[in-house]
């Protein structure tokens, strides 16, 4: 009985300090943190191909910091599929510096005149909570978006990983969770 309680107060510790620095609604949400969520959120492959707005499918679960990460996907798929021209999806789903980043990427490719073909597979995600905020780490499959120049010829290297893995940063932003940037790394997950 004692080992099960110190378990659950070890577990409750960083939610009890993320709830401690006042009453924040984002604490309260952050400390439902659920497990990993298999991911193909229905609907996501279907809204990229068709490069409809992001959120076009069913959610992904029930958690809004997954969901916001799987939305955040959609919308760089969009992006990555339209050659860099297609950026308006992504202002609702991440912080304003966030998107001035992934701007610059967009432009690189407007200019290169490259896109992506076919769609990332998030292959599982899940939510973390540590000093620096609530992070969203999954693992994703790049296999099936291929990045191509205007004849279609794959401009990445031979033996370019096809595995990633995310670990984003998502934060809530006038009552709306939104990614706000992180780190992604090669790494078979």
């Amino acid at each position: 009985m004692r080992i099960r309680n110190l378990a659950v107060t070890a577990t409750l510790i960083p939610v009890l300090m993320l709830a401690g620095c006042g009453h924040d609604d984002a604490a309260e949400v952050a400390a439902s943190s659920p497990g990993a969520h298999k991911a193909a959120k229905p609907g996501v492959a279907d809204a990229v191909a068709n490069g409809s707005q992001p959120g076009a499918g069913v959610a992904a679960s029930n958690d809004p910091v997954i969901n916001a990460y799987y939305d955040y996907r959609v919308a760089f798929d969009v992006m990555m599929r339209s050659g860099g021209r297609s950026t308006e999806q992504l202002a609702p789903v991440m912080t304003p510096t966030m998107y001035t980043a992934i701007g610059q990427q967009a432009k690189y490719f407007r200019a290169k005149r490259l896109h992506n073909t076919g769609v990332t597979k998030v292959l599982w995600a899940k939510r973390v909570l540590r000093s620096n905020g609530v992070i969203v780490r999954a693992c994703y499959d790049t296999k099936q978006a291929r990045t191509v120049d205007t004849n279609g010829k794959s401009v990445l290297p031979a033996g370019t990983p096809t595995r990633w893995l995310d670990q984003m940063r998502v934060e809530l932003v006038q009552g709306h969770w939104v990614v706000d940037g992180g780190s992604t790394t090669p790494q078979a997950c």
